[in-house]
């Protein structure tokens, strides 16, 4: 059976990355810099092939994909399983204002409390679940094509743990940068690593590494 391969791209950096402010279903534009980034990666990823681009719905998402659909010549199919977490009431604070109005939220947040659903928002295993059962929809549906997907930080920490049985309380202890390459291949199931937190193309800029 041939391989398929799905090429992950995180969105550019945005107004509430630089300003630290939880970033989940709601959304900030591109900063300027972000935009620089989505055109680096874009003419990086326009030299690979890809057979379909499946963007997350939301506005950052969306923004970056059509700067990188622009060179690669490939409409862009949006699908909201491949959205952020939804922060809930946290959605647009900072930490410390998080920490003000709703400790509690906070320490469940912090302590990576899997089953612990935010307010008006999702659980780490209500998100988890909604972005693994997406993506393995996704591969069923494109067996053995080349797919790009730009999507968020959240959703890259979900396949570095379903790939690796990582678990979803255990501290992050990898990189994720905005506007980087990250590539896995799938054949029989098997999910495989090939390539991760590639930023190259990014040497001119400085990188950020927030989890949105």
């Amino acid at each position: 059976m041939e391989k398929t391969w799905i090429t992950l791209i995180r969105h550019g950096e945005t107004e509430w990355n630089v300003a630290m402010r939880l970033q989940g279903v709601k959304d900030s534009n591109l900063t300027s810099k972000g935009l620089k980034q989505a055109e680096l990666v874009a003419g990086k990823l326009c030299k690979r092939k890809f057979d379909i681009i499946i963007s997350s719905d939301l506005g950052r998402a969306i923004k970056t994909a059509e700067i990188i659909a622009s060179k690669t010549r490939l409409n862009i199919i949006r699908d909201q399983t491949l959205r952020e977490r939804n922060f809930g009431i946290m959605e647009g604070l900072t930490r410390e204002e998080i920490s003000e109005k709703y400790p509690d939220v906070i320490s469940g947040y912090m302590k990576r409390k899997v089953s612990y659903a935010i307010e008006n928002g999702e659980s780490l295993t209500e998100f988890y679940d909604r972005v693994t059962q997406g993506l393995n929809r996704i591969i069923s549906i494109h067996k053995g094509e080349k797919i790009l997907i730009i999507t968020h930080g959240g959703v890259l920490d979900c396949m570095i743990r379903m790939v690796f049985n990582y678990p979803l309380s255990g501290i992050r202890n990898f990189t994720i940068n905005n506007a980087s390459i990250n590539v896995f291949s799938v054949k029989n199931k098997q999910w495989i690593l090939e390539e991760w937190g590639n930023v190259d193309h990014l040497r001119a800029i400085e990188k950020l590494d927030e989890i949105d």
